[in-house]
Order: structure tokens, then sequence, then C-alpha cells
């Protein structure tokens, strides 16, 4: 309300927790899930679908699941 945004799927949600993910889904927009470097050291090589932060996330109702970093979040929401 505060930046006068009505929430809908065109707007992105970005969060490193299943609670950023559930806040998302209830608002209405987006949801996209990355993963933090700590979360993805402790995979310890196993693919990132199966570390249990984006298993949880996903069950939130995360969208997607990227890779720290903005590099992959950049390519996604290319600038209009």
């Amino acid at each position: 309300e505060l930046l006068n945004i009505n929430p809908s799927r065109s707007v992105v949600l970005v969060g490193d927790t299943p609670d950023d993910i559930r806040a998302a889904v209830s608002a209405g927009c987006s949801a996209v899930g990355v993963i933090t470097p700590e979360g993805l050291d402790a995979q310890n090589g196993r693919p990132l679908d199966q570390a249990p932060l984006c298993v949880a996330m996903k069950e939130a109702g995360a969208d997607a699941i990227l890779e720290p970093g903005f590099a992959e979040l950049v390519d996604r929401f290319p600038a209009a």
C-alpha cells in the first residue's frame, strides 16, 4: 500500500526462507526462492532441488529456486 502497488502475479517477491515464500503467496505475488551460499555449500555437490531449504521453499509455493547471487535473477527479469 505504501508503494501504491497492487499485489499480483506480475509482482515478484524474492526471499531466502519458506516464510518469505508464504508471504509472497499470501499476497498474491510470484515467489522466487534464493538459496544462501551457506545452504549451497551444505549440499556437498548434491543437486540444488534436493537441498532441504529449497524443498521447503518449493513446498511453500515458490515458482522458482535460484542459486546465490544476482546474475540468474537479473537474467530472469530483464529491464523493460
